[in-house]
């Protein structure tokens, strides 16, 4: 398959099939997160994979996902919003729990920072945190190889999440991701239309 076509066919996609996905086909997806750009060399990247429903439910613990939300408030959240962000948000937000709960895979990506993020004060103290997410979407894109698909999920209560997970506390949660097929009745939502020609400068702006 073309890169091209690669790039064309990931998704972000919140709706799954319960089919497991294979075990090489997540291999070749991190393996391929190795290959991507890092600021130091190192690749200080852990990828966390969880399979059970015991720990999945660590994750919605976690994140007090078990609550329920006010389709009226999430609404009136969001009622100034751009009309494709309103929508993605007020799809993704509810299903945040189900997406946990009914991906076959969850992926944790991890990082070692050289300044945790909460602490960096520089441009540059952040280099650790634009590496790691090269490294993710190298990992989509393999995986859209394989017409598996996932979402990102940027956890609030990373500390807690370590703790209940035994992860090491030199390191940061990048980001949460559920994989799967895709369900049937999978929601596509539309994207912006860029004029890219528009977003193009030479020289200068």
């Amino acid at each position: 398959m073309e890169l091209k076509d690669v790039i064309e066919k990931r998704r972000t996609i919140r709706d799954f099939q319960s089919n497991k996905i294979s075990k090489d086909i997540i291999d070749y997806a991190i393996e391929n997160g190795f290959k991507a750009p890092t600021y130091n060399h190192l690749r200080d990247w852990d990828f966390i994979i969880l399979n059970h429903l015991e720990s999945k439910l660590k994750l919605i613990e976690s994140e007090n996902l078990d609550k329920s939300i006010d389709s009226k408030e999430l609404e009136h959240q969001f009622k100034n919003e751009e009309k494709i962000m309103k929508e993605m948000y007020l799809d993704a937000i509810p299903k945040q729990k189900k997406m946990i709960l009914e991906a076959p895979t969850v992926i944790i990506v991890a990082f070692k920072p050289k300044t945790r993020v909460a602490e960096a004060k520089k441009i540059y103290d952040l280099n650790c945190l634009a590496s790691i997410w090269t490294c993710i979407e190298n990992f989509l894109l393999s995986l859209a190889e394989y017409n598996v698909y996932g979402v990102t999920f940027i956890p609030q209560n990373i500390e807690t999440i370590k703790k209940k997970l035994e992860i090491p506390d030199e390191l940061e949660i990048a980001s949460i991701i559920p994989i799967g097929y895709m369900a049937d009745n999978a929601r596509i939502l539309k994207q912006k239309t860029i004029n890219i020609s528009e977003r193009k400068h030479y020289e200068k702006w």
